[in-house]
C-alpha cells in the first residue's frame, strides 16, 4: 500500500520533532520533509509528492495562512499553532483541522482520522471518473482533454504544463495531482518534474526519453519502473 506522505512546517524545532514522532507511530504514514520556513516548504512541495501538510501559522518569513493562500492546489492541511484566534480563517481556506499547541497525541490522531477519510473519498472520486479524459480549468471554464491527446506533463511550481499534440495548456494543479488523475496504465512519472504518456515515446536514449523532438530526463529512482513498463528488462 502506498504510504501517505506529509511535510511538517514549523520554525520551532521541538514542535517539528513532536509532529514527526506522532507520525512515526502511524501505520502507512511517512514524513517527506521537515521545514523551518515557508521558503523550505515551497521547495519540499516541489520536490516531493505530498499528500498532507502540517502547517504552523506564525513564522518569520510568511505566515502559514499567507503561504496556504498562495497555493493553487494545496494538499490537505492541518494547522498546528499556539494561537486559537486564526481558526476561522484557517477553515475558510478549507483546512482539514486546526490543532492548538500543546498538541496531545490523542488530538493529533483525531486530525489524522479526518485526513484519511478525506483522502479515501478523493481516491474514490478519482476512480469513478471517465476513463478516456479529464477536465482542466482554463479561463474560468473546464476544458475536456482526451488522454490520447496528452504527450507529457511538466511541473511548474504550483502549476503543470500539459503538452498536447496540437497545443499546450497550463493547469492549476501540482504534478502530484496530475499523477493521481492520469491513468497509471497509460502514463508514468519519470522525473520529479515530468509525467509522460507511454504511448507517445518515440525513443529511449540512456537517461532520456524522446517524445517527438522533445527530450525528457529520466530520474534515477524512476528508470527501473520505466524499463519494466516498456518491457526492456
Amino acid at each position: 500500500m502506498k504510504k501517505i506522505c506529509c511535510i511538517v512546517v514549523d520554525d520551532e524545532p521541538l514542535a517539528r520533532e513532536l509532529v514527526q514522532t506522532y507520525v512515526s507511530r502511524l501505520e502507512n504514514w511517512a514524513v517527506a520533509a521537515s521545514c523551518r520556513s515557508v521558503a523550505e516548504a515551497y521547495e519540499a512541495l516541489y520536490q516531493n509528492q505530498v499528500d498532507v501538510l502540517f502547517l504552523d501559522i506564525n513564522m518569520p518569513d510568511k505566515t502559514g495562512i499567507e503561504f496556504l493562500s498562495t497555493l493553487k492546489n494545496a494538499p490537505p492541511v492541518v494547522f498546528t499553532t499556539a494561537y486559537a484566534e486564526h481558526a476561522a480563517k484557517a477553515f475558510d481556506l478549507n483546512a482539514v483541522d486546526y490543532l492548538v499547541k500543546p498538541i496531545t497525541e490523542t488530538r493529533f490522531r483525531e486530525a489524522v482520522d479526518k485526513v484519511e477519510r478525506l483522502l479515501n473519498t478523493t481516491v474514490a472520486m478519482t476512480v469513478q471518473q471517465e476513463t478516456d479524459h479529464l477536465f482542466l480549468k482554463q479561463d474560468n471554464k473546464l476544458v475536456k482533454v482526451l488522454f490520447d491527446e496528452i504527450l507529457y506533463v511538466e511541473a511548474l511550481k504550483d502549476f503543470s504544463k500539459v503538452f498536447l499534440k496540437e497545443k499546450i495548456l497550463l493547469a492549476s494543479a501540482h504534478l502530484k495531482l496530475m499523477d493521481d488523475l492520469l491513468p497509471a496504465n497509460r502514463f508514468l512519472r519519470v522525473h520529479r518534474s515530468y509525467i509522460i504518456s507511454l504511448n507517445a515515446i518515440t525513443a529511449v536514449n540512456g537517461n532520456m526519453v524522446e517524445i517527438g523532438k522533445q527530450e525528457i530526463p529520466v530520474g534515477a529512482t524512476y528508470k527501473d519502473e520505466l524499463l519494466k513498463r516498456l518491457r526492456l528488462v
